[in-house]
């Protein structure tokens, strides 16, 4: 008679966090099984991105940025000049306050936001009986690619001009860095800027996460379903920019 198959040993952080981006199948397999350690992926997704702005605000500034929104916005370029450097006074007192308190509550409110439209749809919606915690750590876990992508757009910040740094498109790694948001709708932009090689990444690995918790679903059963309901995301998304612009 023969032994049962020992269970793989457990991934150290540093693993983990390698074995996600680049091996996914198994390291996933060890976040399904342990889900406490959500809380890395997590903590670096902040971290970057509090410093990403920390850097944005010290070596570009939010005046020509925020100019550019102000010249953009179908409702300010009415205004009179007098009255829209008002209200560009008035927005750079704030905005680099709240840019900073953003940047920390963004990632541990999108993870929560995602984690729970996850639970409905492999729980509710394909009966997977996933526990919260297991679907929280794929979801922190699969979003690293843009912990990555933070880097590189911090790289990329300090090689160029600070006058030529894009910070809607930092690493033109979507579509929407071929349009120009002066003369294209603003839900096209929206649209276009959702079809991005970081997010594609995502996709990817949250349906290889989801799939190794999940073992009766299907990679390709996980990944269709993500991208349902990722595209979901894209046209509210892309309806709000068209209800507002």
């Amino acid at each position: 008679m023969s032994e049962p198959a020992a269970a793989a040993p457990p991934l150290g952080h540093f693993d983990r966090l390698v074995g996600v981006l680049f091996d996914p199948a198994p390291a996933f397999a060890d976040v399904a099984a342990r889900p406490a350690g959500w809380w890395l992926p997590l903590l670096l997704l902040t971290i970057i991105t509090v410093g990403f702005i920390f850097a944005f605000t010290e070596r570009v500034g939010w005046e020509r940025f925020m100019r550019q929104q102000l010249e953009q916005s179908s409702r300010t370029q009415q205004m009179p000049v007098e009255q829209r450097e008002e209200v560009l006074r008035q927005q750079l007192r704030f905005v680099p306050i709240f840019s900073h308190i953003q940047g920390a509550l963004a990632w541990p409110l999108i993870t929560l936001v995602v984690g729970g439209a996850f639970l409905f749809v492999f729980n509710i919606l394909l009966g997977a009986q996933l526990t919260f915690r297991q679907i929280y750590a794929v979801v922190c876990y699969g979003n690293l690619p843009h912990a990555l992508g933070g880097l590189l757009a911090g790289v990329v910040m300090f090689i160029k001009d600070p006058a030529d740094f894009d910070l809607q498109n930092p690493v033109a790694s979507n579509l929407g860095a071929f349009l120009d948001p002066s003369t294209t709708s603003k839900w096209l932009v929206s649209a276009a800027s959702s079809f991005d090689l970081f997010s594609l990444w995502v996709l990817l690995l949250l349906a290889t996460g989801f799939a190794a918790a999940a073992r009766k679903i299907s990679w390709s059963k996980s990944f269709t379903w993500v991208v349902v309901t990722w595209g979901l995301w894209v046209v509210v998304k892309s309806g709000a920019a068209w209800i507002f612009s």
